[in-house]
């Protein structure tokens, strides 16, 4: 029965082998056309650029012209930055606020930006823009990880990985953020430093978590201190009878069995040590760090930087505006008479 069923399996595996050869040919086949496809239209566009070069380069001509002379002529842009460090979860009333300015700017209303950043009204209509943004590190989500996983029980662990908490990591969760302000004026960043800070600092929620949050730190340190104290007290104890027992042994005097379990002991006490001490500095390097609700690591410099970056320029904008109009105006024209032909 099975050597009657040979041939048909050969002859079925055979048309199933020419029918897949055919599928990966049929495929290559296609991609070879796409390609060539692309490759024609490139060298149609390449043509066109070619054909209505002196056209294109007179428009784009004319309007770098146009962007240079407003260029020349307008009112110059100072930058400034401020690098901020955010405590008590104090980010996204900060980003707030700084959006909020920014809208001002947009409303033109100096009057309450004046008021608001504690300058005059002048100086408000010469600022432009206040933008932030995190600085964004990689290796600061892994540790923030590592941190979480400490705090979480195993449970909790098992169902949570690094690219699920990846994804709900928020602009809100680095811990360094970059303030930029824009404005006419070159040496207004000095004065609205304080103000951006203390809109935040001045916040009574955040002034509550800060006070309790010392609070908390110095009975910490207290206890941390208290008890490392109690344990260096302990060592010296089990010094003085590890002394005393050594010169029971020098006189002739038999060794003590529990001198195996003292020793035992004052290495614990000295582990117990080591480990006080590292909770007392890790409490002092927090209590450091929030002193502040808002950290200023890098602030604004006492004069701005021209703004330097070239597509913000009219005269790369409108070169490049007149070349599209220029670019669209011609490929129309040569499309109407496509189709005015095809008509006929």
């Amino acid at each position: 029965m099975s050597k009657e069923n040979t041939p048909s399996e050969e002859v079925d595996l055979g048309n199933l082998f020419q029918i897949i050869g055919k599928g990966f040919k049929n495929l290559f086949n296609g991609i070879g056309q796409l390609f060539k496809a692309l490759f024609h239209y490139l060298i149609l566009f390449l043509l066109f650029l070619r054909n209505n070069a002196l056209k294109l380069g007179l428009a784009a001509l004319i309007g770098g012209g146009i962007g240079l002379y407003l260029d020349l002529t307008k009112s110059k842009t100072y930058v400034a930055t401020m690098i901020v460090e955010p405590n008590f979860k104090s980010t996204q009333q900060l980003y707030n606020d700084i959006d909020f300015y920014h809208e001002l700017v947009k409303q033109k209303d100096s009057n309450l930006l004046a008021e608001t950043l504690n300058i005059t009204k002048a100086e408000a209509a010469k600022l432009k823009g206040f933008y932030i943004e995190p600085i964004k590190n990689e290796n600061e989500k892994l540790e923030l990880f590592n941190d979480f996983i400490e705090e979480v029980d195993t449970t909790t662990v098992k169902n949570i990985d690094i690219r699920e908490f990846k994804r709900g990591f928020t602009d809100y969760d680095y811990r360094y953020h970059k303030i930029l302000v824009r404005s006419e004026q070159s040496g207004i960043f000095p004065k609205i430093s304080q103000p951006i800070i203390s809109s935040v600092e001045d916040n009574g929620y955040f002034k509550n978590q800060k006070k309790i949050n010392t609070i908390n730190l110095t009975q910490n340190e207290d206890l941390l201190k208290k008890s490392l104290i109690e344990v260096d007290t302990l060592r010296k104890v089990y010094n003085q009878v590890l002394l005393a027992e050594a010169n029971k042994i020098e006189q002739g005097t038999s060794i003590s069995l529990a001198e195996g379990s003292r020793r035992t002991d004052e290495i614990e006490l000295f582990n117990e040590s080591l480990k006080l001490n590292k909770e007392l500095i890790d409490n002092n390097t927090e209590k450091a760090q929030t002193t502040e609700i808002l950290n200023v690591v890098s602030s604004f410099s006492r004069v701005g930087v021209k703004e330097r970056e070239v597509f913000k320029k009219y005269t790369v904008q409108l070169a490049g505006f007149f070349f599209g109009l220029m670019f669209l105006f011609i490929l129309g024209k040569q499309l109407n008479s496509y189709l005015l032909n095809y008509r006929k």
